[in-house]
């Protein structure tokens, strides 16, 4: 699986909650801009997922 951030549903302009749930800190954030996935150190847990406020974070089957 692969966490995946949709843009366009990024409001990037608040502090994205989803940065705080990450238990291993794969998401970081920049000021107000979107967040970033590390895909090293991401374990795919789907925490942020579940704790974005508009859908924007994803997990998403590798195939």
């Amino acid at each position: 699986m692969a966490v995946t951030i949709t843009a366009n549903l990024c409001p990037q302009n608040h502090k994205c909650p989803a940065v705080l749930v990450c238990p291993v800190e794969a998401l970081s954030q920049e000021g107000l801009l979107a967040p970033e996935v590390d895909a090293d150190l991401c374990t795919d847990c789907g925490e942020c997922a579940k704790t974005c406020p508009t859908g924007a974070l994803g997990i998403e089957q590798k195939l």
